[in-house]
């Protein structure tokens, strides 16, 4: 049924295409300006639209799980966009997460992310799922995983790259925990929860295939 879904718009012969574009912005991220049209679904060209777009690479979320211990980390680190929107704590828990080099696979970025902001070993890695998180206005696309790991009860590691002004604190939860933080809201971050349900679904799946490997 997803491939299906996934055709509708192909089989239609739908189609859009862009008159003009522009680089409108170029940081760490960049901004496109474009001017396009496209088919509608009664089959009427639209009008020449402007629509602007954030230029991202793909992403890896990684949530580090421990099956046998049954305990989740997270990280902690300021984010700009909380911030800059007046969030009253701009320093958020989140899963680890970063940019796929040029040349990289996203089961090699993930690996290189744990070990980089948590220092963590990755001993497999569960493929959750593949999306576009904010597709009105972005190009980024995520890869996201459970990472199996083996986690202590607690962690007072502070790590990151210096090199990207990273200051990243780790910390680790019994699942139960997490389960009622993203209940209750303390978890804001939408890829946690999109992974922290796949991960109440299938937990004991997991808990089973991993509890002689770890």
């Amino acid at each position: 049924m997803s491939k299906d879904l996934n055709k509708l718009a192909k089989m239609d012969n739908m189609q859009a295409s862009s008159h003009s574009k522009r680089k409108v912005y170029e940081g760490f991220f960049s901004v496109e300006e474009h001017d396009l049209s496209y088919q509608k679904f009664n089959k009427e060209q639209s009008a020449v639209v402007t629509r602007s777009a954030l230029i991202s690479s793909d992403a890896v979320i990684i949530l580090p799980y421990d099956p046998v211990n049954d305990r989740i980390l997270l990280i902690e680190q300021f984010r700009t966009g909380p911030y800059v929107k007046g969030d009253e704590n701009p320093w958020v828990l989140e899963p680890i997460a970063g940019l796929i080099d040029e040349g990289e696979t996203p089961e090699s970025a993930c690996i290189r992310e744990a070990q980089e902001e948590a220092h963590l070993k990755i001993r497999e890695l569960e493929l959750v799922a593949r999306s576009y998180p904010s597709p009105g206005i972005s190009t980024e696309f995520f890869h996201q995983y459970i990472g199996i790991v083996e986690l202590p009860e607690s962690s007072n590691l502070i790590a990151g790259l210096s090199s990207e002004n990273e200051d990243i604190r780790s910390h680790i939860f019994e699942y139960a925990q997490f389960s009622n933080m993203m209940q209750s809201g303390m978890i804001k971050v939408g890829p946690a929860i999109l992974i922290g349900l796949w991960l109440a679904k299938n937990r004991k799946i997991l808990q089973e295939r991993y509890s002689n490997q770890i």
